[in-house]
């Protein structure tokens, strides 16, 4: 009995380690980054932010990617960081015809503040690589960026990988496959402010889907208004309940301070079938 006991223990100290030693967003981008560099010595590996590297391999060839798919592989099973990572460089480093072709049942837009963009426009030019990504505005604050969800990662598109798709059937084609894509939708409540989610990755993206606001299933004081101060965020409450609207400003400024996939602060309120700015 005692020795089993003494196994037992045993087993609650290495799983507690084992748990201790999963890496959050910011570690594991770095070192990731730095993996990947060491697995590709030819290619240049930057962080341009938590989960997001850019790639360019000494052909001059150029990734930007966004590591969620990979971090979600990572912590199912931490002891197998290195095999990832060497998975990740294998597809990376085969030749262009390997790599297969854009899927246009993969394309999905991802909700993005204006400022991310022009940062990550920005830092490649500093570099010295024109790159343009395929995006569009969606209000003010906000823009529509393109992606291709593979199982194993999540990789933004170039305008140039966007030419053979017209600009008015974009954003429809990706909107219907984020719908096909999407883990079940969930809400619970904070008080007066309603939490969404939906599975990580793309509850800012719900924004685009019109159905969720115009179908009268979500139940508020007044106007829809939301905040998506990160990308794995979305608050929601109505327009006339004074207490609510404080208490997701609050909200929203702490998820934008922590820094983890942050987007911004801003209100926005659904009238006329699109999100706009919500003054004060």
């Amino acid at each position: 009995m005692r020795h089993l006991l003494a196994l037992l223990l045993g087993i609650v100290v290495l799983s507690t380690v084992a748990l201790a030693d999963v890496m959050v967003p910011s570690v594991f981008t770095q070192e990731f980054a730095r993996a990947l560099a060491k697995a590709m010595p030819s290619a240049s590996v930057k962080v341009t932010g938590d989960m997001q590297v850019t790639v360019k391999a000494a052909s001059g060839r150029q990734w930007g990617v966004f590591l969620g798919n990979t971090y979600q592989d990572y912590k199912r099973d931490p002891g197998l960081f290195d095999e990832i990572v060497q998975a990740y460089a294998a597809r990376l480093t085969e030749p262009p015809a390997a790599q297969g072709q854009l899927d246009r049942s993969r394309i999905v837009p991802i909700i993005k503040d204006r400022k991310w963009l022009a940062d990550l426009h920005a830092s490649l030019k500093a570099k010295g690589v024109e790159q343009e990504h395929l995006s569009e505005r969606f209000n003010n604050e906000l823009v529509i960026v393109y992606a291709q969800d593979d199982p194993d990662r999540m990789r933004y598109l170039t305008t140039g990988e966007g030419a053979g798709i017209p600009r008015e059937e974009l954003k429809a084609l990706a909107v219907n496959n984020l719908k096909r894509l999407l883990p079940k939708i969930e809400m619970r409540r904070i008080g007066d402010v309603m939490l969404m989610s939906a599975g990580g990755d793309y509850e800012a993206s719900l924004l685009l889907i019109d159905d969720i606001w115009s179908g009268g299933q979500i139940k508020v004081d007044g106007d829809i208004v939301v905040a998506v101060p990160a990308r794995d965020v979305l608050l929601v409450t109505g327009s006339r309940n004074r207490a609510a609207l404080k208490n997701i400003r609050e909200l929203a400024a702490k998820y934008v301070a922590e820094g983890r996939y942050e987007l911004t602060d801003t209100l926005f309120v659904y009238r006329d079938g699109r999100f706009s700015k919500f003054g004060r």
